[in-house]
């Protein structure tokens, strides 16, 4: 295989995100190509480069987040918790509530395409930013509402409702058709949670979204809230702290 050709196809939309990352989990030899670049700024062998980026607007030029590859003792890169970008197989493939690189998902393909996209930058300015992994995660943000973005909530919504209503329809009749689908799958009996953290809406056993039925008891800091599986019955008490 010709990796950096094979990069290149993917990062110009030549290799779809599935498939480059197929290559990429089974291949070794991509991850240690990437890893090398990161390796040969690290060591001096080559500048870190800068590319453009229009964000709401603004134009600016950016490393990303190289630099936390880069020295991740005296930048960390925090993520959540202690983990940190110390790899390229970690900025590329760490997976955590928010932070993911599951590229089924919106959220996941953008992180990992500007990932690999940033990497490749360094040895190669020729190719321009894709920015339908942008555009794709905007609408998501437009229409999952705040008490199910992140964890396996926003997951599911990615997944199994966005993908029933293709992008060839009006924005709006898309958008509204969505929100109604999601009101439809993720049921509330009282109110809807209000998350002392990020959204932690719960799956049941069937892999389908629970039903939120109100706050639990709370003690201190810690606050609760119960949903039942509707495959099972069982009641699922989540917790989190203020």
């Amino acid at each position: 295989m010709d990796i950096q050709n094979t990069i290149r196809d993917f990062l110009t939309d030549k290799m779809d995100i599935i498939t480059f990352r197929a290559l990429y989990d089974s291949d070794p030899s991509i991850e240690q190509f990437l890893q090398g670049i990161i390796d040969d700024i690290r060591d001096g062998k080559r500048p870190l480069m800068k590319y453009h980026v229009v964000n709401g607007g603004r134009e600016y030029e950016t490393p990303g987040e190289i630099p936390y590859l880069l020295s991740p003792e005296t930048s960390p890169g925090l993520i959540y918790g202690n983990h940190q970008y110390d790899s390229v197989h970690n900025f590329l493939t760490y997976e955590w509530r928010m932070c993911t690189h599951d590229v089924e998902t919106a959220q996941g393909a953008l992180n990992f395409y500007d990932g690999v996209y940033q990497i490749f930058y360094q040895i190669d300015q020729s190719i321009p930013r894709l920015e339908r992994y942008s555009e794709a995660y905007g609408f998501m943000l437009e229409v999952i509402p705040e008490y199910l973005a992140g964890g396996e909530a926003e997951k599911y919504i990615q997944k199994h409702i966005i993908p029933l209503f293709p992008d060839t329809m009006k924005t709006g009749e898309r958008k509204k058709a969505i929100k109604a689908k999601i009101r439809e799958e993720f049921k509330r009996e009282k109110g809807y949670p209000c998350w002392a953290q990020s959204s932690d809406w719960p799956l049941g056993k069937d892999g389908r979204p629970a039903t939120y039925l109100g706050k639990g008891k709370s003690e201190g800091d810690l606050r609760r809230w119960r949903f039942r599986d509707e495959s099972t019955g069982e009641i699922i008490v989540v917790e989190q702290y203020l």
